[in-house]
């Protein structure tokens, strides 16, 4: 029997078909052959012959997780997946998880879409998040200046006046920020980034911060799940490549958005914690904040000329309202007052970067560059 969640993933499958086509991408990511041939693989191994760890615990997620989309990267289904394990640790029994995958949405985020029966909700991430969060992550570690303390210790400094002179004489994160947003807007893949190696110390510490960011945003949908929200309302979302050109997408109310963010760092902050404390758990969420005030910036700039984060929009708070809401939380934690100086300085480091990143983009649009159709194609009024 089709359950509703079976023809919610259907829906998913068709609409990545849909785009997969309108792209020339059909086939790409091949993940049924890959399913075949670790199974191939394994069937074919000498009698008391065992695979490797990675291949049982490939075959071992592929059964217990939903199947991927045949045009669903994989990647992503791996990361989707492998995030909603941790969440759900902490919750409580029984919990069906709903229907999650990735879509091009044009949204630095993730954002639930009703199913055609108009009762299914699914949790779609941008496509393009998760390589958009690895590369943003490592810019702004990379801005920090760092030096070893011996013990395989590595002491980074995130005090703004210190890395304004790091940045004056490295300036590579200036350039690894500005081209990982460029690419993000203008090519609309962030992987068109120069590709590069960070060294060790600052591929440990971007890691935080990028495990931090996706949590929260997976906590963040799970809230909405978990506290009950009603739909507020339904708005029409352009996604290009589609048949129908537009989604239904489903919208809260202010105050479900901020009890959405409350409880989605709480889950974040729980699973974060059991390696780090407070502060660096909490760092992931305030570097997730500021990459949307980059992006709207950005937008706002080369739409209208002028650099400006949104003051609000019909579906979601302010991003700084929705910021000092969580500091404001914090205060009341232990060790709640080191997370809100480190978050601090998050925001700080990333506009110390957007300030030689904006007239650079302004630059590349003067010239002709445009931004991608997905960026543009839900613009109302910046």
């Amino acid at each position: 029997m089709t359950t509703r969640t079976d023809g919610a993933r259907a829906y998913l499958w068709e609409l990545q078909a849909q785009i997969a086509d309108a792209q020339g991408r059909r086939g790409r990511h091949a993940n049924q052959r890959r399913v075949s041939a670790l199974r191939e693989l394994v069937d074919k191994l000498p009698p008391g012959e065992q695979p490797d760890a990675d291949t049982v615990e490939a075959l071992r997620l592929q059964q217990r997780w939903p199947p991927c989309g045949p045009e669903e990267s994989y990647h992503s289904h791996y990361i989707i997946h492998s995030l909603a394990d941790r969440i759900e640790k902490y919750l409580p029994d029984p919990f069906i998880r709903p229907v999650l995958g990735s879509l091009d949405t044009g949204e630095i985020n993730a954002v639930t879409l009703l199913a055609p029966d108009a009762r299914t909700h699914l949790v779609i991430f941008e496509s393009e998040l998760f390589t958009f969060a690895n590369l943003f992550s490592k810019a702004v570690a990379m801005a920090m200046p760092f030096e070893d303390t011996g013990g395989g210790r590595t002491a980074f400094s995130v005090h703004p006046d210190k890395v304004r002179r790091h940045l004056k004489h490295s300036p590579d994160a200036i350039l690894r920020f500005a081209d990982v947003v460029r690419a993000y807007l203008f090519e609309g893949e962030p992987s068109r980034a120069r590709p590069y190696h960070a060294p060790h110390p600052i591929d440990v510490q971007a890691s935080i911060l990028r495990d931090g960011l996706e949590l929260f945003v997976l906590g963040h949908e799970y809230g909405h799940v978990l506290l009950d929200h009603l739909a507020e309302s339904q708005s029409p979302r352009r996604v290009p490549g589609t048949a129908d050109g537009e989604l239904t997408e489903v919208t809260w109310k202010w105050k479900q958005e901020h009890d959405a963010d409350t409880l989605g760092w709480f889950l974040c902050t729980k699973v974060m914690t059991e390696k780090y404390d407070l502060a660096f758990s909490h760092a992931g969420t305030e570097l997730f904040f500021s990459a949307c005030e980059v992006l709207e910036r950005a937008l706002s700039l080369l739409v209208e000329g002028r650099s400006e984060a949104h003051p609000a929009s019909p579906t979601h708070p302010p991003i700084a309202e929705r910021r000092d809401a969580l500091r404001t939380l914090l205060r009341d934690e232990r060790q709640g007052e080191s997370a809100i100086i480190l978050g601090t300085a998050i925001q700080d480091i990333v506009d110390i970067l957007w300030e030689p990143t904006a007239p650079h983009l302004l630059g590349l649009l003067k010239r002709g560059q445009q931004p991608d159709p997905r960026w543009t194609a839900n613009l109302t009024t910046l």
